[in-house]
């Protein structure tokens, strides 16, 4: 018997597992659910001494005498045990509303899942290859970069996007070698090797490092900075010959240079071996590219008001990204201060990690200028940046005195204002929380236009999409404030979580995206003086939708054996970002939000400006908590006993709540997923924790808090039969509560009586559990209905963000079978009452304290419009021609004549584009090529998916995916498939158009796996059957380009989900939506 055979939730195929089948002498019953380990019981009965055996002789009438004696004998017992127990098994019955039924086991697989072949692992080099050996380490960086960006100035066709750079590293050999290896991805060396160059430093005393292990630290910016002056005239892109008093060349020699694409290394074979302990300078000067991709270096694109094209450069430095910039030891655990001097064209500013030292000045060539930066502190690789761009900045400073910049186009400089004044804002509180100040003088946050909705931030410098920075006066809503608000607290925490103390490993990356989720909505509530409910819109914002695909076999835990850039950048999305910020939620609330800043404070204090796992954040928590907490088992509370069960497994538990009698309930726990028809990957099947979590209860009783309770495996909690219980009625707790079937009926017949006893945050987590517990058969769907049937009743934002989701879900599902028009009257009854008291003209109203609110108005408009298009598409093409076609007749630039509310514009062109004919959509598309505002080209792109010709839709496909010419750039394509997936006759386009192109789309993202994985994710929706065997047959047939492009798993898996569910539910749903009976009576 192996893992693979073994059903996580039987205790008894466990327990044979570990101790083999019972042997004799061994005891083969389960252990009570009470017991904390699975150890065997043996027989400790004294042995008696044999004796000697004696005859007897039985004849055969006496024998069967006896036998029948026998067996009279049992049936009397039974017969007597039936009459005496009985009279006692009523009564008890009668006493209790509900006896729960013997508890099915959900954790099986289905047979289906044998059917799907497990993807083999990709060939490749081993970890161990990929790894830098441990033998020598670095103390400073000195880098020197000229960047070739065209338009600005003449530049030869051939260096159009290039680089040329000269590279010094000073580095520690920790062991005897005559190999130097640095990471190098996409660079050219000299063929010269005598270019490149070993050399020692003669330093003054006072500047000299003794051989130990000492750390860069030691050495100040100041020395640095000393030392590294003296090396300017070495540093430029053709290596000047040794003549500085301080350089000396050393013994060794290169000898041979070797780049391994492959490894993404470059190995430096000297002549002589380099002594233990021994401090050596390398230099190797090297060429590279500006790319397309959006990592490394990366390149984009603008277009002004008069029409020209300007281009700038930025970089994003992703796991193992700054390798593709200049050679370096690119892994998190070597961390070393940099000294960097960009050369950049005339009329260009470079700006960087660190403050400028020398801005701008002239060379010798008068086509370029040069821009040196002071050093900044010890930093890993991919915790810098650095841009080239013809940006205008608005600075201010915070309380502290450090200078915040912002930077964008010129045309836009005056619509950054509100972010400016943000980030001030986000900066102070964000200092007073962690308690730990940073280290450097300023903090630039530039407002990229082509970026999509990723943001990249390094030491002191951050590059974000402009759309999350910009605020028009004009269009100014709640919306976009606290859009901005948002985008620029993630950013700036990372600056602490992420720079001031950096991963030790990949391992590490998780609490990174965790805590800048975390702050995002934290610091909501200071930003906006209260004005917006922070922990509301977390949960319906960020842990609804993660509940949802953490349920799914082809989630991930938040970290394990990461030993790769591509593991990294693999676990680098949405479920660690919002499944992290939802574990540190969860955890503030077990050890109370004081204790909590305490051990925050604690970390960041103990590790700044140094490198941590995230086990020491485990560390710094239980040194806050101390004695005040308990867990499981009564011992002292240990934050990694707790806090490793939710990060090092993927998922998460749902938690059954049974009547044992009149006076108590039992909690248990078992694994929550949507449908079980999908085996996890290999390496995540079997999990550390065999899926089981330490769960904290927070629950109510009547109306008032209880003590969180603990619960391992199970635990039982005084009630009366008259008592309301409600588990995690403030979602603080990652998981999700199924209650038993009076329950059940008890919480809907509240509801309907008076829904407004129940806070609105416990009426949402009871409509997403129940939504959810019947979509993955855990639930019966009447019972899901008859809870959500008060919602016409309900006006709150909570429970109905879930609602919404929940039912456009359903209706989803629904919506290419004969029940389609029965799902939407369903849904159009559930959300009519409070549509007829919508305007859509007024959707956002400007007050921050209606944040909520609007986002409310705002879903429940987009669905009940999807629902009766009618309604609404008379009042929104209407607009199209009154605000939009008429004002912008003699226009060019749609943002600098629309008069459509910018928080309705989406719909209006898109309804314009629908309803209209070709002159609409090629007025609309001209208007796409000329806009300069990026949040304005994106809504005029998406509305040209609307258009009902499918040649148009084919062609705006095909300009999307094809290099050349096309003036769709690459950062927009997945919002250009995303929203024609979501048009009537674009979605019968678009998946069939990218599987047919494949091998073109596939080409122009080969470099860039991140981007075509958002836009395979949105393009890709199977319906059926015959889509999924359609699409099985594509993934076999390209194999090759396809194998680790994990998106497509999770197609394959909702696709075989949506199968099976109609298998099981179509009947039930066609029953339910065509009764005519109460939803109350169900």
């Amino acid at each position: 018997m192996v893992m693979e055979d073994i059903d996580l939730g039987d205790r008894r195929g466990l327990i044979d597992l570990i101790y083999g089948q019972p042997q004799k002498g061994e005891v083969s019953d389960t252990p009570s659910a009470s017991s904390n380990t699975l150890t065997p019981l043996t027989d400790h009965t004294t042995k008696k001494p044999k004796k000697e055996k004696s005859n007897v002789v039985c004849s055969l009438s006496t024998a069967v005498m006896l036998f029948l004696l026998a067996a009279a004998a049992v049936l009397l017992c039974g017969f007597a045990a039936y009459w005496l127990t009985r009279q006692q098994f009523e009564s008890k019955m009668a006493a209790l509303k509900y006896v729960p039924q013997p508890r099915r086991n959900l954790s099986q697989l289905s047979k289906e899942a044998d059917m799907y072949e497990e993807e083999p692992p990709m060939d490749g080099p081993t970890v161990d290859e990929l790894r830098l050996p441990r033998n020598v380490e670095p103390i400073w960086y000195n880098l020197t970069l000229k960047t070739y960006l065209p338009g600005v100035s003449a530049i030869a066709n051939e260096k159009n996007l290039t680089t040329d750079g000269n590279i010094m590293i000073k580095l520690r050999v920790l062991s005897a070698t005559d190999e130097i290896t640095l990471n190098a991805k996409d660079l050219t060396f000299p063929m010269d090797y005598t270019k490149a160059r070993i050399l020692t430093d003669e330093v003054p005393t006072k500047f000299k490092r003794e051989a130990t292990n000492d750390t860069s630290d030691d050495q100040t910016p100041e020395e640095l900075t000393h030392l590294m002056t003296n090396m300017t005239n070495m540093t430029t892109t053709t290596p000047a010959p040794v003549s500085q008093p301080a350089l000396q060349m050393h013994d060794a020699k290169v000898k041979r240079i070797f780049y391994n694409a492959t490894l993404e290394k470059v190995v430096l074979f000297l002549d002589n071996a380099l002594l233990s302990l021994e401090e050596v300078i390398v230099q190797l000067p090297f060429s590279g590219r500006i790319t397309e991709n959006s990592d490394g270096l990366h390149h984009s694109t603008y277009r002004t008001r008069t029409g020209d094209k300007k281009i700038l450069s930025f970089t994003n430095l992703r796991p193992g990204s700054t390798r593709s910039i200049y050679p370096s030891l690119d892994e998190p655990q070597f961390k070393a201060p940099l000294s960097l001097t960009i050369i950049h064209p005339k009329g260009t500013v470079a700006r960087a990690s660190a403050m400028e030292k020398l801005d701008s000045l002239p060379t010798e060539e008068p086509l370029w200028d040069r821009t040196s930066f002071e050093v900044t502190p010890a930093l890993s690789t991919s915790r810098t940046g650095f841009t080239v761009s013809d940006f205008e900045n608005k600075e201010s400073a915070t309380k502290t005195g450090m200078k915040v910049r912002i930077y964008s186009r010129p045309e836009a400089i005056n619509s950054t204002t509100f972010a400016l004044d943000t980030a001030v804002k986000a900066l102070d509180l964000l200092q007073e929380y962690f308690g730990v100040p940073l280290k450097g003088d300023k903090q630039d946050i530039f407002a990229v236009p082509t970026l999509d909705d990723t943001s990249m931030s390094g030491q002191g410098i951050m590059f974000l999409p402009e759309q999350d920075l910009l605020l028009d006066p004009s269009t100014n809503t709640a919306e976009q404030r606290v859009k901005i608000a948002r985008a620029v607290t993630r950013a700036l925490t990372r600056q602490w979580f992420g720079n001031l103390v950096a991963p030790s490993d990949w391992h590490a990356l998780w609490l990174n995206e965790a805590f800048a989720k975390y702050m995002e909505y934290t610091l909501l509530d200071k930003i906006f003086a209260g004005d917006v409910d922070a922990k509301s819109y977390q949960t319906g914002d960020s842990v609804e939708p993660v509940l949802v695909d953490d349920a799914r076999s082809s989630s991930h835990p938040l970290t394990l054996n990461i030993e790769t850039p591509a593991e990294a950048e693999e676990i680098l999305d949405k479920v660690t970002a919002e499944k992290g910020g939802a574990v540190l939620r969860m955890l503030r609330a077990v050890v109370g939000d004081e204790t909590f800043q305490e051990g925050v404070k604690n970390f960041l204090t103990t590790h700044a400006n140094g490198t941590a796992n995230y086990t020491e954040f485990w560390d710094a928590l239980d040194n806050a908590v101390g004695l005040k907490l308990n867990a499981w088992d009564g011992n002292k509370f240990k934050t990694a006993d707790f806090a490793e069960k939710w990060i090092l497994q993927m998922g998460y538990p749902v938690i059954d709540v049974y009547r044992l009698d009149a006076r108590t309930v039992e909690l248990t726990q078992r694994r929550f997923k949507l449908d079980h028809l999908t085996p996890e990957r290999a390496k995540y099947r079997n999990a550390l924790y065999w899926y089981k979590w330490d769960v904290p209860i927070f629950h109510e009783i009547n109306g008032e808090k209880q003590d969180m309770v603990w619960l391992h495996e199970a635990v039982r909690l005084p009630l009366n039969l008259s008592d309301t219980l409600l588990i995690n009625p403030e979602s603080l707790g990652y998981y999700r509560v199924n209650y038993d079937e009076q329950g059940w009926i008890a919480i809907a017949d509240l509801l309907q009586k008076d829904h407004q006893k129940l806070p609105a945050a416990a009426r949402a987590r009871i409509v997403s559990d129940a939504l959810a517990l019947a979509e993955g058969g855990q639930l019966p769907y009447e019972r899901a209905f008859a809870v959500i049937s008060y919602l016409p009743k309900e006006t709150d934002y909570l429970p109905w963000t879930v609602a919404l989701r929940g039912l456009r879900n359903l209706y989803n599902r629904l919506s290419k079978t004969e029940l389609e028009p029965k799902a939407k009257e369903f849904v159009k009854e559930k959300t009519s009452q409070l549509f007829t008291s919508l305007d859509l003209d007024n959707l956002s109203p400007p007050d921050d304290s209606k944040f909520l609110e609007s986002q409310l108005r705002k879903d429940l408009a987009a669905l009940y419009c999807e629902m009766s298009p009618e309604e609404c598409t008379k009042k929104l093409v209407a607009q199209f021609e009154t605000n939009f076609m008429t004002p912008c007749k003699d226009n060019e630039v749609a943002s600098d004549c629309s008069k459509v509310p910018s928080f309705i514009r989406s719909w209006v062109y898109c309804a314009g584009v629908s309803e209209g004919g070709p002159q609409e959509y090629e007025q609309v598309r001209k208007f796409s090529i000329n806009e300069v505002d990026s949040a304005e080209k994106r809504r005029l792109l998406e509305a040209l998916t609307c258009s009902r010709d499918p040649r148009a839709l084919r062609r705006l496909l095909y300009d999307s995916i094809h290099t050349g010419t096309s003036p769709i750039l690459k950062s927009d394509v997945q919002s250009i498939v995303e929203s024609m997936n979501n048009q009537v006759v674009g979605e019968e386009v678009v998946s069939d158009f990218v599987l047919d192109n494949w091998r073109d789309l596939n080409d122009r993202f080969a470099l860039d796996k991140a981007t075509l994985s958002n836009i395979l994710g949105s393009a890709i929706r199977l319906n059926s059957e015959r889509d999924v065997k359609q699409f099985e047959r594509f993934l076999t047939d390209h194999k090759s380009t396809t194998l680790g492009l994990r998106v497509l798993k999770l197609q394959l898996e909702i696709a075989r989900n949506q199968v099976q569910w109609l298998k099981t539910n179509k009947k039930t749903m066609k029953n339910l939506l065509s009764s005519r009976r109460s939803e109350k009576e169900l």
